[in-house]
């Protein structure tokens, strides 16, 4: 049975702390590979500050194509509608129900996991790979999981430690914009296509 990594994201754009983060999950968990799955409509995000997927989708293949372990998803942008982690996670199992998913997350998304789409249903259908971060701490983190699993006996809860990456995409477009130079923060061929095709100006 195969243990497969879900990194899921706008990527909007990708960046080094996505890749660092789906390195640790494969290297901590002894993943096969970790799927990179850009969303079409994230349900939980204000879309109109989100570039086509057409040039998100090139950016993710440009970051990982030195990556071996990492393997370009285009499942969620093939979906019409908007985006919801369980429907993934249906039609993973259904195509390949002998394997084990781990859905990699932060801190801040465990906090607000309960108001995710069904995510009563999402927490029978893979384990929660959660990377500690520095916006929610250790202890509270740890007191979550307590809390999910004595509600719910079922609940795979599974912490990641990663360091501390001091960037968002949210941050990085703001920078792009003002003009600055973001190239310690993003793979240089991400860098050199965002630049090309005037990207977040």
């Amino acid at each position: 049975m195969k243990r497969v990594g879900i990194m899921g994201g706008t990527f909007n754009p990708i960046h080094n702390g996505h890749i660092l983060l789906a390195r640790e999950a494969y290297l901590q968990y002894h993943l096969d590979y970790v799927y990179v799955m850009p969303n079409k409509l994230p349900a939980y995000k204000d879309t109109n500050l989100i570039i086509s997927g057409y040039h998100r989708e090139n950016m993710v293949r440009l970051a990982i194509s030195q990556e071996d372990y990492l393997i370009y998803s285009d499942l969620e942008l093939k979906r019409n509608g908007k985006t919801y982690t369980i429907d993934t996670l249906r039609e993973l199992h259904e195509r390949y129900p002998d394997e084990t998913y781990y859905f990699i997350m932060g801190g801040d998304s465990l906090a607000t996991f309960h108001q995710w789409y069904q995510y009563e249903a999402i927490l029978t259908e893979a384990v929660l790979l959660c990377a500690r971060r520095g916006e929610t701490g250790t202890s509270e983190l740890e007191q979550i999981r307590k809390e999910y699993q004595e509600r719910y006996s079922y609940a795979r809860i599974e912490f990641l430690d990663t360091p501390d990456i001091p960037i968002s995409s949210s941050e990085l477009r703001m920078r792009i914009a003002a003009g600055e130079d973001v190239s310690e923060w993003i793979p240089e061929p991400v860098y050199q296509y965002i630049l090309e095709h005037h990207l977040y100006r």
